[in-house]
């Protein structure tokens, strides 16, 4: 019987740890259910795919426009449709992505549905059920997610800076897979989380599983790794620092 999986293409959204070759950028993909989804497509997604997986893709999410989230999203839609001459596979994405021409106009009309986010939402691509979160605060239009399959309910916390409200969307979730550049958020207007935000997720919604992802440098230094060891001894649960190429079996 074939294992759903979760296949972290890369690892940061940090210009410096991708510019100088430290850590891959890129996105999520998810076989789960018999359903294939790429979520947030950042550079690289589409040579890691290609590299990976024949081209069998049911839909894509977009969290929001920025491009370590966006860049490859195109390539991805012309491959998902054989460059438009077969229109299939549903694209979620923020109305921000249409509005900046994230997706170029010219493959808007590519996939088989093509559907805006409204916050706190269900939509239904294949087999797998997706929940959207109330929008994160980041500065630009952008959601998490909640997908629920026959045995699984995952979030996943795109990036963000913390308020308790967040909390609410990611009720009932066994697994977590959290965006966390800093290990400690100094900023004076934060827009993304650090550890302690992490562990207000852990103590409100008690998951069975953690892993921590999209890493900046200020978490690099501090040692991911560690940070999860130490955090999953803390709660008694598992929690795992993604690498690039991590394929995680559920």
């Amino acid at each position: 019987m074939k294992k759903d999986i979760i296949h972290f293409f890369g690892t940061t959204g940090s210009k410096e740890l991708f510019f100088n070759k430290i850590r891959l950028s890129g996105g999520l993909y998810l076989d789960i259910d018999d359903t294939k989804l790429i979520i947030d497509p950042g550079p690289g997604t589409f040579y890691q795919y290609i590299s990976h997986y024949k081209n069998e893709i049911d839909g894509m999410l977009l969290s929001h426009v920025h491009i370590d989230h966006s860049n490859d999203l195109n390539l991805l839609v012309e491959l998902m449709t054989d460059g438009g001459e077969n229109k299939k596979g549903t694209v979620l994405l923020p109305n921000q992505a249409l509005e900046d021409r994230v997706l170029q106009p010219y493959v808007v009309n590519f996939p088989k549905e093509l559907k805006v986010i409204k916050p706190k939402t269900q939509y239904q691509i294949k087999n797998i059920e997706i929940i959207t979160s109330i929008e994160h605060r980041h500065g630009v239009e952008n959601y998490g997610f909640k997908i629920k399959s026959q045995n699984h309910v995952i979030g996943l916390v795109t990036d963000t800076a913390y308020f308790p409200e967040l909390l609410a969307s990611y009720k009932e979730c066994q697994i977590l897979i959290i965006n966390v550049p800093y290990y400690i958020q100094n900023k004076r207007k934060p827009k993304h989380l650090d550890i302690g935000n992490v562990e207000e997720f852990i103590r409100e919604i008690q998951p069975k599983k953690v892993i921590l992802t999209h890493f900046n440098q200020n978490m690099i230094e501090n040692n991911p790794a560690k940070i999860a060891e130490n955090l999953g001894k803390k709660y008694a649960i598992e929690v795992i620092a993604a690498e690039d190429g991590m394929i995680l079996e559920l």
